[in-house]
């Protein structure tokens, strides 16, 4: 068992479907702001100058999703052809054993942090060069509103995705858009103190118990932490594999036994993945470098931004 949780903590029966959202969205909602207006995205039509980085074998990829039993996700099967599908039924009940889409998680609790990390415990030894983390719902908004692509389509998004860039820096995360998340979502001893930020309040237990460290050990280096949101990122094997396979089970049996409920202990660990995969506390990139970078959107010039 792992050690207790000094500081507030909730109700831990809540669930994936809590706060009226599907079995992704849900995990990463903007907090204490509401739901960003629509963006206007760049057409994936841009051109630029800059060469692709260059691979000299296909690289392979995963993507890897939780979903709710009732939440279709056929479309990663048919419209994300050369993928390798990983998706994880998160509400099953414990007397199922065959999982409709060939995987489920242990317990329906963390949102997102739950099938990601079965994920990589799963497949430690067997892990694609790139491994794309993303929400089950396909596009369309306010429901897919955290995809960066047009249309809000994951599809689009994915087809974007510059998998020799993730495999050159080892992570990205896959929305540029600094709003909500940057320059400084997560602010531990905020003043004056706001008691409706709890995911602020346990977020230092939560890194010190993940990265062994003490208060004095932390105290600076998590004053602030920014990020973009929403937990959608892609990875390379050896940045997943720069921690052994036993601390990916030491922080899901964490999320598995906390108090901490389901929707506070996940918002924490969307603002520590950057962190986990060897980012600084504040990662905000600038958003037009990250759409050409992470998206091959490099002629932007001109363009009208809209919503965050």
């Amino acid at each position: 068992m792992l050690g207790p949780v000094t500081r507030s903590s909730a109700n831990a029966s809540s669930t994936y479907e809590q706060q009226g959202s599907t079995a992704a969205h849900h995990m990463s909602s903007p907090g204490p702001q509401e739901t960003p207006k629509p963006d206007v995205h760049p057409s994936s039509s841009m051109t630029s100058t800059t060469e692709p980085i260059a691979s000299p074998t296909p690289l392979t990829k995963a993507v890897v999703m939780g979903r709710l039993s009732n939440e279709d996700v056929d479309w990663v099967t048919r419209d994300l052809p050369g993928w390798q599908h990983y998706i994880y039924t998160v509400d099953l009940e414990p007397n199922i054993t065959i999982s409709p889409t060939g995987f489920r998680t242990p317990i329906n609790k963390g949102r997102e942090a739950m099938p990601y990390l079965t994920y990589i415990i799963d497949h430690y030894n067997k892990l694609s060069d790139v491994n794309v983390f993303i929400h089950a719902h396909r596009n369309g908004y306010p429901a897919a509103w955290h995809n960066d692509a047009k249309d809000y389509d994951a599809v689009t998004m994915l087809a974007e995705l510059q998998l020799p860039f993730v495999q050159e820096q080892g992570y990205a995360n896959l929305r540029c858009r600094a709003i909500p998340g940057c320059p400084d979502e997560i602010q531990p001893w905020r003043e004056p103190f706001d008691q409706n930020r709890d995911t602020e309040h346990i977020y230092p237990d939560v890194y010190g118990i993940f990265f062994n460290q003490t208060f004095d050990q932390y105290r600076d280096e998590i004053a602030v932490v920014g990020t973009q949101c929403c937990a959608q990122f892609a990875v390379s094997r050896e940045q997943i594999q720069k921690h052994s396979r036993s601390e990916y089970m030491r922080w899901r049996q964490y999320v598995i036994e906390t108090e901490h409920s389901d929707a506070v202990i996940g918002r924490v660990l969307e603002y520590m993945w950057h962190i986990i995969f060897g980012r600084s506390a504040v990662h905000c990139e600038e958003v037009v470098k990250c759409w050409c970078d992470v998206f091959g959107r490099c002629d932007v010039r001109g363009f009208r931004f809209g919503g965050g």
